[in-house]
């Protein structure tokens, strides 16, 4: 089949690219480069790339024509760490919703027969959480709207899928990734939480070798890391899959872990694999976030029932991996 993966050079596409190609699907890539400015090549595997602003509907329209994918996967959007969200708010509630609809609708007058959507855990941060009750896909519809604009973002585009299904019979799979780890992501800035988490702390423990380590809140959070390559592996296999047409799924690991403890994990593994000397993590709060939300945990029952799909590595496994390729 032929594959339009739009936001193609970001981290979890880099994944999800080569798994498609395997599968021996046609694929073509589509990104303006927004982030970084140029492509990395994570992906090691030959496809056609497009450079382009999804958010110009022009552009978007004539790609469509171009490539007259059978399916799209829609992945492009402004990807930050709690700090890069709050601190970009305006565009990405503006251009990744503006992007987002201009995709659905060039694919619909150019006959795609699905979009699947990449969305995120964001689109339950005000859902009642805890640990003895993890997060199922249908909460997002009986709780207030997601308080970030990040976390709108995703749950408009999320509605707007389902308002195309609706208007024009074009059919999606939303996938709802939790707090993907991966070796592609480098933290980039001084600025604390415009990259993800555990970005910030390789940078800090291990290629700066610093004990005292710069959290956000008083780093009790949990999440759940997951491996890129697990999620990445469900969305090239499912999202074209009969079973997830009009369907949402939780892509996680059911591995919480607080933010302290994935900071002595990422300096014991360090440890192990002789990369800095051992010693006492101690911590330093530097930014409080109102909207950062305590707890995050997915329930992924439904992905694991109906496809059989679940996160198979660890988050020591993941940390692992991340650390043998700085």
């Amino acid at each position: 089949m032929r594959v339009l993966v739009c936001g193609s050079e970001g981290s979890l596409m880099q994944a999800v690219i080569p798994k498609l190609v395997e599968a021996g699907h046609k694929v073509s890539g589509v990104d303006n480069l927004m982030r970084y400015g140029r492509r990395f090549d994570h992906a090691k595997v030959d496809y056609e790339f497009h450079k382009l602003d999804l958010a110009d509907n022009i552009s978007t329209e004539s790609i469509m024509q171009t490539v007259e994918p059978d399916y799209v996967i829609q992945a492009a959007a402004r990807i930050y760490g709690i700090g890069g969200f709050n601190k970009y708010c305006a565009d990405i509630l503006g251009e990744d919703v503006s992007l987002h609809n201009n995709v659905l609708k060039s694919a619909v007058n150019c006959g795609v027969k699905r979009v699947a959507y990449i969305s995120s855990s964001m689109v339950y941060e005000n859902c009642v959480q805890s640990l003895e009750f993890p997060v199922t896909e249908d909460m997002p519809d009986h709780a207030q709207n997601p308080t970030t604009d990040y976390g709108l973002s995703k749950f408009v585009g999320e509605r707007l899928s389902k308002a195309f299904a609706r208007q024009y019979k074009l059919d999606y799979t939303i996938w709802r990734p939790f707090n993907i780890i991966t070796p592609y992501e480098k933290a980039e800035s001084s600025d604390i939480g415009i990259s993800h988490v555990f970005a910030d702390f390789i940078k800090k423990i291990i290629v700066e070798k610093s004990k005292n380590i710069s959290i956000i809140g008083d780093g009790s959070q949990v999440r759940c890391f997951t491996w890129i390559h697990d999620v990445a592996q469900a969305i090239a296999d499912y999202s074209f899959d009969p079973r997830t047409q009009n369907q949402c799924y939780n892509l996680g690991n059911d591995e919480p872990i607080t933010m302290t403890e994935l900071a002595h994990m990422i300096h014991d593994v360090g440890v192990e694999l002789k990369l800095i000397d051992d010693g006492n993590l101690t911590f330093t709060t530097v930014r409080h976030y109102h909207d950062d939300v305590r707890i995050r945990i997915p329930n992924v029952d439904k992905a694991q029932t109906q496809l059989n799909w679940k996160a198979k590595q660890k988050v020591r496994e993941s940390i692992e991996q991340c650390l043998k390729q700085i």
